[in-house]
Protein backbone atom coordinates (compact mmCIF):
# COMPACT_ATOMS: atom_id res chain seq x y z
CA UNK A 1 0.00 0.00 0.00
CA UNK A 2 1.27 3.49 -0.65
CA UNK A 3 1.01 5.57 2.50
CA UNK A 4 0.09 9.28 1.89
CA UNK A 5 0.92 11.59 5.34
CA UNK A 6 -2.98 12.43 5.51
CA UNK A 7 -3.17 8.42 5.88
CA UNK A 8 -0.96 7.73 8.34
CA UNK A 9 -1.62 11.11 10.65
CA UNK A 10 -5.21 9.22 10.61
CA UNK A 11 -4.02 5.68 11.60
CA UNK A 12 -1.62 7.74 14.18
CA UNK A 13 -4.82 9.48 15.70
CA UNK A 14 -7.10 6.58 15.57
CA UNK A 15 -4.33 4.60 17.50
CA UNK A 16 -4.46 7.50 20.41
CA UNK A 17 -7.71 7.42 20.59
CA UNK A 18 -7.93 4.00 21.13
CA UNK A 19 -6.13 4.75 24.35
CA UNK A 20 -7.96 7.40 25.34
CA UNK A 21 -5.26 10.03 24.00
CA UNK A 22 -6.35 13.47 22.36
CA UNK A 23 -3.95 15.22 20.54
CA UNK A 24 -1.99 17.03 23.32
CA UNK A 25 -2.02 14.17 25.87
CA UNK A 26 1.48 12.34 26.62
CA UNK A 27 1.83 8.85 24.44
CA UNK A 28 2.83 5.91 26.09
CA UNK A 29 4.44 3.51 23.30
CA UNK A 30 4.71 0.92 25.93
CA UNK A 31 0.71 1.03 25.94
CA UNK A 32 0.40 0.49 22.56
CA UNK A 33 2.78 -1.94 22.30
CA UNK A 34 0.67 -4.31 24.88
CA UNK A 35 -2.58 -3.04 23.36
CA UNK A 36 -1.50 -4.78 19.71
CA UNK A 37 0.10 -7.98 21.75
CA UNK A 38 3.48 -7.24 21.22
CA UNK A 39 5.60 -8.11 23.97
CA UNK A 40 9.05 -5.56 24.32
CA UNK A 41 11.95 -7.49 25.67
CA UNK A 42 15.37 -5.25 26.77
CA UNK A 43 18.74 -5.91 25.15
CA UNK A 44 19.74 -7.14 29.38
CA UNK A 45 16.95 -9.42 29.10
CA UNK A 46 17.80 -11.00 26.12
CA UNK A 47 21.59 -11.76 27.37
CA UNK A 48 19.67 -14.66 29.80
CA UNK A 49 17.95 -16.37 26.19
CA UNK A 50 19.71 -18.66 24.55
CA UNK A 51 20.30 -17.08 21.13
CA UNK A 52 21.53 -18.39 17.85
CA UNK A 53 25.30 -17.00 17.03
CA UNK A 54 24.06 -15.06 14.69
CA UNK A 55 21.53 -13.64 16.86
CA UNK A 56 23.54 -13.11 19.48
CA UNK A 57 26.53 -11.23 17.08
CA UNK A 58 23.92 -9.05 15.91
CA UNK A 59 21.89 -7.55 18.74
CA UNK A 60 25.76 -7.78 21.30
CA UNK A 61 28.00 -6.80 18.57
CA UNK A 62 30.33 -3.67 18.72
CA UNK A 63 27.39 -1.34 16.86
CA UNK A 64 25.28 -2.28 19.98
CA UNK A 65 25.64 1.54 21.09
CA UNK A 66 24.00 2.60 17.45
CA UNK A 67 21.13 -0.16 17.76
CA UNK A 68 18.29 1.00 19.05
CA UNK A 69 15.39 -1.20 18.55
CA UNK A 70 13.72 -3.49 16.63
CA UNK A 71 10.23 -5.47 15.68
CA UNK A 72 11.03 -9.28 15.38
CA UNK A 73 9.26 -12.30 13.93
CA UNK A 74 8.22 -14.47 16.69
CA UNK A 75 6.43 -17.81 15.28
CA UNK A 76 3.05 -15.98 14.35
CA UNK A 77 3.64 -13.00 16.51
CA UNK A 78 5.47 -10.05 16.94
CA UNK A 79 8.17 -8.49 19.69
CA UNK A 80 10.09 -5.70 19.67
CA UNK A 81 14.00 -5.67 21.41
CA UNK A 82 14.92 -2.18 22.20
CA UNK A 83 18.18 -1.49 23.18
CA UNK A 84 17.93 -0.24 27.44
CA UNK A 85 21.52 1.34 27.65
CA UNK A 86 19.91 4.21 25.25
CA UNK A 87 18.46 7.27 27.02
CA UNK A 88 14.25 6.96 28.19
CA UNK A 89 13.26 9.36 25.62
CA UNK A 90 15.00 7.41 22.81
CA UNK A 91 13.78 4.37 23.70
CA UNK A 92 10.27 5.67 23.78
CA UNK A 93 10.85 7.21 20.17
CA UNK A 94 12.23 3.76 18.98
CA UNK A 95 9.42 1.70 20.05
CA UNK A 96 7.30 4.73 18.29
CA UNK A 97 8.90 3.64 15.29
CA UNK A 98 8.73 0.18 15.38
CA UNK A 99 5.40 0.16 16.35
CA UNK A 100 4.98 2.39 13.19
CA UNK A 101 6.63 -0.39 10.92
CA UNK A 102 3.36 -2.83 12.53
CA UNK A 103 0.92 -0.36 12.28
CA UNK A 104 1.39 0.22 8.28
CA UNK A 105 1.75 -3.74 8.35
CA UNK A 106 5.67 -3.52 6.76
CA UNK A 107 6.17 -6.71 5.61
CA UNK A 108 9.38 -8.27 7.22
CA UNK A 109 12.97 -8.18 5.16
CA UNK A 110 14.17 -11.91 4.47
CA UNK A 111 16.88 -10.92 6.24
CA UNK A 112 17.01 -8.61 9.29
CA UNK A 113 21.23 -8.06 9.18
CA UNK A 114 23.28 -8.60 5.92
CA UNK A 115 26.54 -10.44 5.93
CA UNK A 116 28.25 -8.16 7.24
CA UNK A 117 25.78 -7.77 10.53
CA UNK A 118 24.85 -4.45 8.94
CA UNK A 119 20.80 -3.91 9.48
CA UNK A 120 18.65 -4.02 5.77
CA UNK A 121 16.31 -1.94 5.95
CA UNK A 122 13.85 0.03 3.29
CA UNK A 123 14.62 3.31 3.13
CA UNK A 124 10.51 4.28 2.15
CA UNK A 125 9.36 1.82 4.69
CA UNK A 126 11.90 4.00 7.57
CA UNK A 127 10.92 6.89 6.22
CA UNK A 128 7.08 5.74 7.36
CA UNK A 129 7.56 4.76 10.39
CA UNK A 130 9.68 7.69 11.15
CA UNK A 131 6.76 9.45 10.42
CA UNK A 132 4.23 7.43 12.18
CA UNK A 133 5.96 7.66 15.42
CA UNK A 134 6.38 11.27 15.10
CA UNK A 135 2.26 11.63 15.01
CA UNK A 136 2.18 8.99 17.86
CA UNK A 137 4.32 10.94 20.03
CA UNK A 138 3.73 14.70 19.32
CA UNK A 139 1.07 14.79 16.38
CA UNK A 140 0.76 17.49 14.17
CA UNK A 141 -2.46 19.43 15.87
CA UNK A 142 -0.16 19.41 18.87
CA UNK A 143 2.77 20.83 17.32
CA UNK A 144 0.88 23.39 15.50
CA UNK A 145 -0.61 24.37 19.06
CA UNK A 146 3.00 24.69 20.91
CA UNK A 147 4.25 26.23 17.73
CA UNK A 148 1.25 29.38 17.96
CA UNK A 149 2.21 29.26 21.73
CA UNK A 150 5.54 29.76 21.14
CA UNK A 151 6.62 26.74 22.91
CA UNK A 152 10.54 26.09 22.81
CA UNK A 153 12.00 22.56 22.14
CA UNK A 154 12.54 21.99 26.04
CA UNK A 155 8.85 22.57 26.52
CA UNK A 156 7.66 20.39 23.79
CA UNK A 157 10.31 17.59 24.99
CA UNK A 158 9.46 17.81 28.73
CA UNK A 159 5.80 17.85 27.57
CA UNK A 160 5.81 14.79 25.47
CA UNK A 161 8.17 12.73 26.59
CA UNK A 162 10.75 12.99 23.70
CA UNK A 163 14.17 14.46 23.30
CA UNK A 164 14.77 18.03 22.29
CA UNK A 165 16.00 16.82 19.17
CA UNK A 166 12.77 14.73 18.30
CA UNK A 167 10.98 18.09 19.75
CA UNK A 168 12.81 20.00 17.33
CA UNK A 169 11.88 17.67 13.71
CA UNK A 170 8.19 17.82 15.13
CA UNK A 171 8.03 21.34 15.32
CA UNK A 172 9.69 22.38 12.40
CA UNK A 173 6.71 22.92 10.14
CA UNK A 174 4.59 23.86 12.42
CA UNK A 175 6.53 26.55 13.77
CA UNK A 176 6.84 27.77 10.13
CA UNK A 177 3.42 28.05 9.74
CA UNK A 178 3.12 30.14 12.97
CA UNK A 179 5.93 32.46 11.87
CA UNK A 180 3.79 33.13 8.48
CA UNK A 181 0.65 33.39 10.01
CA UNK A 182 2.20 35.78 12.76
CA UNK A 183 3.61 38.10 10.39
CA UNK A 184 0.56 38.12 8.36
CA UNK A 185 -1.32 39.39 11.17
CA UNK A 186 1.18 41.63 11.70
CA UNK A 187 2.76 40.61 15.15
Amino acid sequence: MRWTQKMMREVAKEEREMLGLGPTDKFDPYALAEEHGIAVYTLSELKTWDLSDEAHQHFFNSNMGRWSAALVPFGVSRVIVENDAHAVVRRRASIAHELGHHLLEHEFDAALIGASHERVFDPTREKQATFMAGELLVPDAAAMNAAFAKWTNAQVALAFGVSEQFAQMQMKGPRVIAQRAAKKNGR
